[in-house]
């Protein structure tokens, strides 16, 4: 009887019949360490319900905590058969690698017809795909390939499994690509080897490893190299007539790989992204996008801002240039679609101002710079969790502009001055004006890797300065750049 329940099962039950003797034919409740002084009770219904909200809100730790509650409570209940399921993804989203194959090993174990059991095949393959290079490997691009690609292995092994016996599951397409892309890397490993062979002079090892690349690895682009490799190997052995066999070879192909990974540029280092949870059919509804949630990201960048120009009080006006500048920042991706952060920008412009006297026609122009600088802080909503994704973002924060009025002699009469408003005083230095700032904005973001993307966007700011008639707007362009970690 014990064989027939796994380690985990069995201690559910345990966990159940345990908490059956100390609450007799009560209502089992449970502490919920998350949520303070609150308990977790309920029927399989709600606790499913519940968990599923804690998924959606990105509260993976508290899911976790619900599903396992519910497979102890209610094993035999349908909830916990799809908590099992879901609890898999939860694992993976909490990035508890270990937990999430277990579960996956569990279920496919436990549940071998199951109508969904192709999806813990596709998450249990996207966990050791995930665990082949870590964030700082990614971020200063090691070179992978030179290590020994274990978990790339198990996870061509998965996603084998499940292309081979679920050839129609939806996940079956995009486990095929990354199937490719750890193809091509599981050769990449065997041509470092066959290198550092070649390299040590020990040319059969290095031929034997070219020619498992050749013959295992086919379609692969270090296909070439191997061929390479082999033909230097068989030199270097005195067996020139294969090696020219293996030069004719390489020329006759001309070789190409014409299957090319195309993960949406998530392979490489990237990871899968949540979707929608399946209440009819199970599991969460895994993408190609890298995840967003959880993470920091710092970004630098240039901006240009359009000209404008801006009417004040007593008639008087200024006329701003286009002008250039730069901007930084910092934000934190609550899900892998909405995102706050603050940023810091700075822009200089050239200005014309027109100062207006009391009497009637009386005016001069005046010329300076604005330098202008903002603290914002602002939410984007990306509508796609692909690798291009477009966004739109809105903010509010200060602004502040120092006008730079150069120092002149005093003048005698009152003046209306787009920056002093209306005086009757010398001239001053300078001016610096502030008040607060709000802006809307589009965008667009390119992820190249889960650790860095290119960011485009339109934004269009309004600074509500003292003495201006209505609320000044600027519409600006953003470029930048962006690590996240």
């Amino acid at each position: 009887m014990a064989a027939a329940f796994s380690r985990r099962s069995l201690a559910a039950v345990l966990l159940a019949l345990a908490l059956l003797g100390t609450s007799g034919c009560s209502s089992l409740k449970f502490w919920d360490k998350d949520k303070g002084d609150k308990v977790i009770e309920g029927s399989p219904e709600q606790l499913y319900r519940d968990a599923i909200n804690d998924i959606k809100s990105t509260n993976y730790a508290g899911a976790i905590q619900r599903y396992e509650m519910l497979e102890a409570r209610y094993p035999f209940s349908e909830q916990a058969k799809q908590g099992q399921l879901d609890l898999i993804y939860a694992y993976y989203k909490n990035r508890s690698a270990d937990a999430a194959i277990d579960q996956a090993d569990q279920f496919i174990r436990e549940n071998p017809t199951h109508p969904r059991v192709d999806y813990a095949y596709y998450v249990r393959g996207l966990v050791y795909f995930e665990s082949g290079a870590n964030w700082l490997e990614r971020k200063f691009k090691a070179d992978i390939a030179k290590r020994p690609p274990h978990e790339a292995s198990k996870s061509f092994q998965a996603f084998q499994m499940l292309v081979q016996q679920y050839p129609k599951s939806p996940y079956a397409a995009d486990a095929r690509q990354r199937m490719i892309f750890l193809r091509n890397r599981l050769a990449d490993y065997e041509i470092a080897v066959a290198r550092f062979y070649l390299k040590r002079g020990a040319y059969v090892g290095a031929a034997n490893r070219a020619k498992g690349v050749i013959t295992g690895y086919d379609g692969a682009p270090a296909v070439d190299d191997a061929l390479k490799i082999l033909s230097a190997a068989y030199r270097r052995l005195e067996l020139d007539d294969l090696a020219q066999v293996a030069d004719n070879v390489r020329t006759a192909n001309a070789y190409t790989a014409p299957d090319q990974m195309a993960l949406g540029g998530t392979a490489a280092g990237g990871t899968a992204a949540a979707g929608t949870a399946g209440d009819s059919g199970g599991g969460w509804q895994l993408g190609g996008a890298p995840p967003q949630a959880g993470q920091w990201e710092a970004t630098v960048g240039v901006i240009a801002t359009n000209s404008s120009d801006v009417d004040f009080d007593g008639g008087t006006s200024a006329a701003i240039d286009s002008g250039f500048g730069f901007m930084a920042g910092a934000g934190y991706h609550f899900t892998d679609r909405l995102r706050v952060g603050t940023s810091f920008t700075y822009d200089s412009k050239d200005y014309s101002a027109e100062v207006v006297g009391d009497t009637p026609g009386e005016s001069f122009t005046t010329d300076g710079s604005l330098d202008t600088m903002s603290l914002m802080f602002d939410a984007a909503y990306t509508f796609l969790t692909g690798p291009l994704t477009p966004y739109v973002v809105g903010g509010v924060g200060w602004a502040w502009v120092d006008t730079n009025i150069a120092s002149a002699p005093p003048e005698v009469g009152c003046w209306w001055h787009p920056w002093w408003g209306y005086i009757c005083t010398s001239w001053q230095d300078t001016r610096t004006v502030d008040g607060l700032a709000y802006e809307v904005g589009i965008g667009m973001r390119y992820n190249f890797s889960s650790s860095l993307a290119a960011d485009g966007a339109y934004r269009m700011r309004w600074m509500d300065f003292e003495n201006a008639t209505g609320t000044p707007s600027f519409d600006t362009l953003q470029l930048n750049l962006v690590w996240k970690f």
